[in-house]
This record gives structure tokens, C-alpha cells and sequence, in this order.
């Protein structure tokens, strides 16, 4: 039984699926794509950032009596506060990245693109931004637990991994 898709398109077959490799393969690929510029910018950003506190950390090092408990404490938030605003840019940034490209009229990052794959709605068809977003989500939250949710794509019919599943997605080849 065929699906009616847009216009002319046709829900794939099971050969039709990505390969886990074409896949595994795409994702070094985005992690390269964004990791390089991701590390350079948290390197750049945290250094800019912990400029400001030079001379607590040389004092810390040097004589670690000289200053208080509060300042030390107020030091080792400020620490915190960095990390959170790195983290928290680079994670938007990536959430940016796969939600507008999965969702866009390539279906897939860059990655995805040079292996010839591209995400697809479980009945065929491009997939909307909140389907992109939820899939992100599922994907950075659920699947690296053990990674069980990757895993799963080894043993399910149409190759889905935990992510898939919940986003009602389908990685096909192009």
C-alpha cells in the first residue's frame, strides 16, 4: 500500500531507508561542522570571560589565604555563570543548526546532505519545525542514555532510533 505524499512522492520502501553507517557517518560529519567552531568560539568566550578574573585565580594559586571564603565563593560562581552561558549558547546554536536544516527543504544538515540522507516525516514528506525541534530534543536528552536510543535503529523495520520514534521521523535516502 503506497502513502500519498505531496504532489507525486510516494512513502519509501524499506530498501529506501538509510543505512546506519550513511548515518553514523553524517553525524561525525555535523560533529566536525559544528564542533570545530563550537570549541574555537567556548575557547575565545571563556577566555574573554575569565579575563576579568586573572587575579583571583593567580592569588588562588599563589596564596590561596589571601583571599576570603565569600571571594573565593563569588569566584567560583562567576566560574559557573561561564560555563552556563557557554553551554547554553552552543546548545542553542546546535538546537538552531539540526532544527532549521531538518526541517528546511534539504531535510538535513550539512552532514546528512553529503551522505545523501535526508529526515522525513514516518508517512513521507518534509517535516515541520516543531517536529525538527521535538526530535532534536529526544535525540540530545534521550538517546545518549546508554545509548540505548541509537542502538534501537540496529533492531526496528524502518531503522529508527529512539528519536525517530518519538518525532514520528524516518531518515531516508535521497
Amino acid at each position: 500500500m503506497e502513502l500519498e505524499l505531496d504532489k507525486h512522492e510516494t512513502a519509501p520502501e524499506r530498501s529506501e531507508y538509510a543505512g546506519i553507517g550513511a548515518r553514523f557517518v553524517a553525524s561525525l560529519l555535523d560533529g566536525l561542522i559544528l564542533g570545530i567552531p563550537a570549541y574555537i568560539f567556548t575557547y575565545v568566550l571563556t577566555a574573554t570571560l575569565m579575563l576579568g578574573n586573572s587575579d583571583i585565580m593567580l592569588m588562588m594559586e599563589t596564596d590561596p589565604e589571601y583571599l576570603s571564603d565569600q571571594e573565593i565563593f563569588t569566584f567560583i560562581i562567576s566560574m559557573f555563570k561561564t560555563i552556563a552561558i557557554v553551554g547554553s549558547i552552543t546548545f542553542i546554536v546546535y538546537f538552531l543548526y539540526y532544527t532549521l536544516m531538518e526541517s528546511s527543504k534539504w531535510q538535513g544538515t550539512l552532514g546528512k546532505k553529503i551522505m545523501n540522507v535526508q529526515v522525513a516525516k514516518a508517512e513521507g514528506g518534509r517535516i515541520s519545525f516543531g517536529r525538527a525541534a521535538g526530535r532534536f530534543l529526544a535525540k540530545s536528552f534521550l538517546s545518549p542514555i546508554l545509548l540505548i536510543g541509537y542502538i534501537m535503529a540496529f533492531f526496528t523495520e524502518r531503522r529508527q532510533a529512539l528519536h525517530d520514534m518519538l518525532a514520528g521521523t524516518i531518515v531516508v535516502k535521497k
